[in-house]
């Protein structure tokens, strides 16, 4: 057995980056998933073969095995039972959540809020309202108070991050995508999400109209972060477009002709490289875009910043 293979997919279900895959992805994962069982199941610990038998039976959900996925839990109920019960539970909610009978959800959750993954899924079932529609504040609410009892559930605090973002809270959702990096300090795409909101919460400030210098001078601090995410993103992953997006719109902030107007900031040397290093960056980004989308022109380059919403 390879320990490689077998320390890879415990890396895959610790991080929860399958999540993320494309249909292709999730489809080979999980053929390559079912082998590796086959050869090896009965020379694993307990322990991997649960961690193993998890990552397949997410895949299986993911990639619409649902026949397959109800096997899986039958063999968690048959090996494991008593040991992880209430990560079982667990396990069987998101059935019933990804084959649409949230009756036998709710009923197999029970009410009681004390115990730590029924509250993970309490703040799932949080998200939307009796009529369906959205509810923001709830599922805000229930995530703080998972995250109260587990600090270190980086998926948790990714979820809260998305819905702080969706509500305009940029501030706090950096906030959580910072916790996110603490425990993965090399996910680009987590880096990206964090540059993104604090350009939004620069633009969120500077449409308050203010332009005296310390208000000036914040939004020039919220964009000096949201450039080191971006560039940090793009030093981890050089092909990652959105980010070099994100480069791009931020080295073109309307918050510069602000700043060029105001003959005290312009003469902080703070402010001032500040100004010059974005106008190197905005030749920069422009030309890795056009590179990595195979744009030889500026005019296609423009209709491809339109064709992505930020221009």
């Amino acid at each position: 057995m390879s320990d490689l293979e077998k320390q890879r997919y415990l890396d895959i279900l610790s991080t929860g980056v399958f999540a993320d895959f494309g249909p292709a992805q999730l489809d080979s994962l999980h053929a390559e998933v079912s082998q590796f069982i086959k050869t090896h199941s009965e020379s694993l610990t307990a322990t991997t073969l649960f961690s193993i038998y998890e990552l397949q039976f997410y895949l299986l959900l993911l990639t619409n095995h649902d026949v397959e996925a109800k096997l899986y839990l039958d063999r968690f109920n048959d090996q494991f039972a008593g040991k992880k019960s209430q990560k079982i539970m667990v396990l069987r909610l998101m059935y019933y959540e990804a084959t649409g009978d949230m009756k036998a959800a709710i009923n197999a959750l029970g009410q009681d809020p004390n115990e730590l993954r029924a509250s993970r899924r309490l703040a799932t079932f949080s998200r939307t309202k009796s009529d369906g529609s959205y509810n923001a504040p709830e599922y805000i609410k229930s995530l703080n108070y998972y995250l109260d009892l587990q600090p270190a559930d980086v998926v948790a605090w990714a979820e809260l991050g998305d819905v702080y973002s969706s509500v305009g809270h940029y501030d706090k959702a950096v906030f959580c995508f910072k916790e996110v990096l603490l425990h993965q300090p090399t996910a680009h795409n987590v880096f990206y999400k964090a540059g993104l909101n604090l350009y939004l919460q620069h633009l969120q400030l500077l449409a308050l109209n203010l332009d005296k210098k310390d208000a000036l001078l914040e939004i020039v601090g919220v964009l000096e972060h949201a450039r080191d995410c971006f560039l940090r993103s793009v030093e981890l992953n050089e092909y990652y477009t959105q980010s070099w997006l994100g480069v791009y719109v931020l080295a073109t902030s309307p918050v510069l002709d602000k700043l060029a107007k105001n003959r005290g900031l312009m003469a902080l040397k703070r402010v001032n490289q500040f100004c010059t290093e974005l106008t190197k960056l905005a030749k920069v980004s422009q030309q890795q875009i056009m590179k990595l989308e195979n744009l030889t022109d500026d005019s296609a380059f423009k209709k491809f910043l339109k064709e992505n919403g930020k221009e």
